[in-house]
């Protein structure tokens, strides 16, 4: 599980520096001509901006000699950092009842006022609240390899239910599927009649090719996730690799079609028997353009840039998980695993299961990954302006410090960890930075 952002208003203002009161000092001596390099002079030294300032007096100076050489005091700019707690609502026991109102992660929100080269220490605990939601999206590959899964599943609602409540009372669930961009040379394209019965050479019937199409957006009816996979039918691509990562995109990036609350475990199920295609591959088509991590599933819940858009990038699906707090666990047969075992070395928060060669197992697999999941805490930090260095030291279990940790594992549901952090401004900067952690 990633742990819940936490809200940090970092402002930048510049350095400080230490002398002593009266005569010449540091400050007054530098020659400089603005605040900013007076502030990065000395911990001590203060700028006036006093227009009236008598001539010939220096504006870098001791708070107490400007204020004695009569600069008014509301132009006199002297920081001091600090670390404030701007938001700290308690940690919850449990996650039942108003979703809004459970909180894994305190403090919400920290002030950090900082001087160049000065450094402020905050710190922030997570706790494996019992009992919280959890939205699962079932992505599946129908292709035609996949006719026997689509079968096994049928029922897999109720019975992911039952398991699921023993770890939570507030479960959704939902329904996608993903073949590849209907466009050759992916898809067969004759004999004509291939185009809208792929297996027409096979004696048999099945589904035009599609890029990927939204079923069943998140509902606590689990019957209907069992109804709609009954509805399902596969259908058949020409080349072997899948196009499961335009699929991947578009249910993290779909917020609104697909569901996913902000309060809530959300856990994205990826089954295939396949490779699947990655950037660049699209040029076999003819396909240039870059994949703008945009949602661009249309009123028919469709995937409306299959054929125009390149397949996504590692990089710019693993952006776009971390963006939403998405979890993706690869249920993947165990021809490909080592290959998605690979991908999920560079997608933090990713498992992999082996599934079975009709799913049967699925239902396992998601449970043992949801635990591996709510085992783990990372702390993440996005943003980071390049002004400020953060570190951090964990406590995890057995209030063992581990300096520069920034994720605890072996966690149960209901254990506290902590994080103590520091904040620190090398350089000279001015402004304020909003980032999540």
């Amino acid at each position: 599980m990633r742990a819940r952002p936490l809200w940090a208003a970092v402002l930048v203002v510049g350095a400080l520096a230490g002398v002593g009161v009266g005569g010449p000092n540091i400050c007054a001596t530098r020659g400089v001509s603005s605040c900013r390099q007076c502030l990065a002079v000395s911990p001590m030294c203060a700028w006036c901006s006093d227009e009236d300032l008598p001539l010939g007096t220096p504006r870098c100076n001791l708070e107490e000699n400007l204020l004695n050489d009569h600069c008014n005091p509301k132009y006199i700019e002297f920081p001091i950092s600090e670390a404030r707690i701007l938001e700290a609502r308690p940690l919850s026991d449990k996650g039942s009842g108003d979703s809004s109102q459970i909180t894994q992660v305190s403090p919400q929100r920290i002030l950090l006022r900082l001087r160049p080269d000065d450094s402020k220490s905050f710190s922030v605990q997570v706790r494996q609240v019992e009992d919280y939601p959890v939205d699962i999206y079932y992505l599946m590959d129908l292709s035609f390899s996949m006719k026997d899964d689509l079968e096994s599943i049928q029922n897999l609602g109720t019975k992911l239910a039952s398991q699921m409540r023993k770890l939570t009372s507030n479960l959704r669930i939902g329904f996608g599927a993903f073949v590849d961009k209907p466009v050759s040379p992916y898809m067969y394209i004759s004999p004509p009649q291939a185009l809208k019965n792929p297996c027409y050479d096979m004696k048999t019937t099945c589904l035009p090719m599609f890029g990927y199409k939204h079923v069943l957006t998140l509902t606590d009816q689990v019957t209907r996730f069992n109804e709609e996979v009954k509805k399902q039918n596969v259908s058949r691509n020409r080349d072997a690799p899948e196009g499961g990562f335009d699929a991947i995109m578009q249910a993290t990036v779909c917020d609104e079609k697909i569901g996913w609350r902000n309060d809530a475990s959300h856990l994205l199920v990826f089954t295939t028997d396949a490779k699947t295609h990655i950037a660049l591959d699209g040029r076999l088509a003819g396909i240039v353009q870059p994949n703008d991590g945009q949602c661009h599933v249309g009123s028919d819940n469709h995937y409306s840039a299959s054929t125009t858009m390149d397949y996504p990038s590692l990089g710019l699906i693993t952006e776009k998980l971390s963006q939403k707090n998405i979890n993706l666990i690869f249920a993947v047969t165990e021809g490909v695993v080592s290959l998605y075992q690979n991908y999920s070395e560079l997608i933090p928060g990713t498992t992999v299961g082996v599934l079975s060669s009709n799913s049967s197992n699925v239902l396992q697999l998601i449970v043992d990954a949801y635990g591996k999941i709510r085992s783990k805490v990372e702390l993440e930090v996005r943003d980071l302006p390049e002004e400020l260095s953060l570190s951090f030291n964990a406590t995890c279990l057995n209030n063992e410090v581990i300096p520069g940790l920034k994720s605890c594992v072996g966690l149960k549901i209901g254990d506290t960890v902590r994080w103590a952090g520091w904040g620190l401004c090398p350089g000279v900067s001015m402004g304020t930075h909003s980032f999540p952690v």
